[in-house]
């Protein structure tokens, strides 16, 4: 089993709706995959603990048909880091600051699209932005999340 853990600032948005995009895709290459090989978590670098996810989060998986409204935030934990295969920030500040808070997992620790090849870099951040931004950065999430699927199955 591989553990995956996608870490944001908030974990109200970005992580939040990369980890919920992973495990949709996941099903839906059953025929492929089986589900208990994998686990996935979301964290903030910068977070309380039990906050819902942004109301347009919510809003913009739910037109991709997936509920994130139970989501609960959790700010990020060593045991997070222990226990994670593999280590997703959506910008190069995440996971730098993440590389300087555990530099024996620095071969772990990944932006999102460092890992999957995409050299355009970060995810847009959405928070406090308008639904058209939210449904970019989702946009952003779906393909790279895509390419992840593809690069664990290889």
């Amino acid at each position: 089993m591989i553990t995956i853990l996608f870490v944001c600032t908030g974990n109200t948005c970005r992580s939040p709706m990369a980890s919920a995009l992973l495990l949709k895709k996941w099903q839906e290459k059953k025929e492929m995959l089986k589900p208990g090989e994998i686990q996935v978590w979301s964290a903030g670098l910068f977070t309380h603990d039990d906050l819902p996810a942004s109301p347009k989060a919510i809003e913009a998986m739910r037109e991709e048909g997936i509920d994130i409204s139970l989501h609960r935030s959790s700010n990020l934990r060593e045991k997070h880091i222990r226990d994670a295969d593999l280590i997703l920030t959506m910008t190069v500040s995440q996971r730098d600051n993440i590389l300087d808070r555990f530099p024996d997992k620095n071969e772990y620790i990944y932006t999102l699209g460092e890992f999957t090849g995409d050299e355009a870099g970060e995810v847009l951040d959405p928070y406090g932005k308008d639904m058209e931004t939210y449904r970019r950065s989702l946009s952003q999430l779906k393909l790279l999340v895509d390419r992840l699927i593809n690069k664990i199955i290889e």
